[in-house]
C-alpha cells in the first residue's frame, strides 16, 4: 500500500465551515467551531452557515454559493461540513466539471454528504473523510480522536478484526468508496451514481427499518452496483424498534443474503457511521482487506 502521501490538514490551515444540508443548531456550531480553533485551525465560517429555510439551512442558491466559493478559494485547505440531515443532493445538478478536479480542499463529514463525496472520489484524486460533522466536534464521545487525528494527518490506520466480523475471507485491495446507504440509494437511475467497479465499498445506516435495508439493497442488486466490487466493509446498521405485525428481521441476515454470494471479502462492524466514537476513514484513499491477517488498512 502507498505510504503517506501529505497531512490532509496541518494546524494553521484554513478551514471553511459550510452547511449543504440541514439548518445548524447555533450552541452545537459554537461548541464546534470552538473545537476547529482549540485543534489549531482557522475556521471560515459560510454565509448562510446559520440561516434556516424550513429545514434547510437557507435555500438552495445560498447554500450552493457557499460551497462553489470555498471550492474556489485557494487558502482553504479543507471544509468541514457543519451537519448532515438531507439537502446536499439537491446541489450536485449544479456542480461544474472544474469544480470537482484537483485535491484540494479535501472535504469532511458524513451521512448526507455521501452523495456530494461520491461526485468528488469519481476522478480518484479528492480525498473525502468521512467522519464527524462540526456540529459533532464540542461532544468528543461523538467521535474516535486518534482516528480523526490520523486521517487528518495522512497516515494510514490499522483495524484489527475479531473472528466475527469476517463474513467472507480473502484479501483485496481498492479505493474506497461508499458511505450512507439510504443516501447513495437515492442516486441510483440519476447521473450522480457512484463508480464501484474494482472498488471496496462501505456502507453504513441510522434509523432505517430492515424491511427498507432489504428494499434498498434489492434496488442496488437489480441495478448492477453490486457486481463487480472487490471487497465490502460494512459499518452501523441501526434499526428502530419495531412494535407491531409483521415481525421485523435482523440487518445482518439480510446484509448477509445479498453480500455473501459475491464471492468478494465482506467485513462488517466496522466502527464507523452514525455511532458514538465514530472511526473517521478516508474515501477515495487505498484500502487493503487482508482478513488471513484479520485486518483492514486504511490508507491516506
Amino acid at each position: 500500500m502507498t505510504r503517506p502521501l501529505e497531512p490532509i490538514l496541518s494546524r494553521d490551515q484554513i478551514v471553511a465551515v459550510v452547511a449543504t444540508g440541514y439548518a445548524v443548531r447555533p450552541r452545537l456550531l459554537r461548541r464546534g467551531v470552538a473545537r476547529l480553533e482549540a485543534m489549531g485551525f482557522h475556521p471560515l465560517l459560510g454565509s448562510s452557515v446559520t440561516a434556516a429555510d424550513g429545514y434547510l439551512a437557507g435555500n438552495d442558491d445560498a447554500r450552493f454559493a457557499d460551497l462553489s466559493e470555498m471550492l474556489g478559494r485557494e487558502d482553504v485547505a479543507a471544509i468541514w461540513f457543519a451537519r448532515g440531515g438531507y439537502g446536499t443532493a439537491r446541489l450536485l445538478s449544479r456542480l461544474r466539471p472544474e469544480m470537482l478536479r484537483g485535491r484540494r480542499p479535501a472535504l469532511i463529514g458524513y451521512s448526507d454528504l455521501s452523495a456530494l463525496f461520491a461526485q468528488f472520489t469519481r476522478p480518484g484524486s479528492r480525498r473525502c473523510l468521512y467522519g464527524p460533522v462540526v456540529t459533532e466536534l464540542g461532544d468528543a464521545s461523538n467521535y474516535h480522536a486518534g482516528s480523526l487525528k490520523a486521517a487528518l494527518a495522512g497516515r494510514e490506520q490499522v483495524l484489527k478484526l475479531r473472528r466475527s466480523q469476517v463474513w467472507c475471507g480473502g484479501r483485496a485491495s481498492g479505493t474506497l468508496v461508499g458511505g450512507n446507504l439510504t443516501v447513495l440509494t437515492s442516486l441510483c437511475g440519476t447521473r450522480f451514481e457512484p463508480t464501484l467497479r474494482r472498488r471496496i465499498l462501505f456502507l453504513e445506516d441510522v434509523g432505517e427499518p430492515t424491511y427498507r435495508l432489504d428494499r434498498m439493497l434489492t434496488q442496488w442488486r437489480d441495478a448492477g452496483w453490486l457486481r463487480g466490487l472487490a471487497g465490502v466493509l460494512l459499518g452501523s446498521f441501526s434499526i428502530p424498534a419495531r412494535r407491531h405485525f409483521p415481525p421485523d428481521r435482523e440487518p445482518e441476515q439480510v446484509l448477509r443474503e445479498f453480500f455473501e454470494p459475491l464471492g468478494i471479502p465482506v467485513v462488517a462492524g466496522l466502527p464507523a457511521g452514525h455511532r458514538r466514537g465514530k472511526r473517521t476513514l478516508v474515501l477515495g484513499a487505498p484500502v487493503e482487506i487482508d482478513t488471513a491477517k484479520r485486518r483492514v488498512v486504511l490508507g491516506p
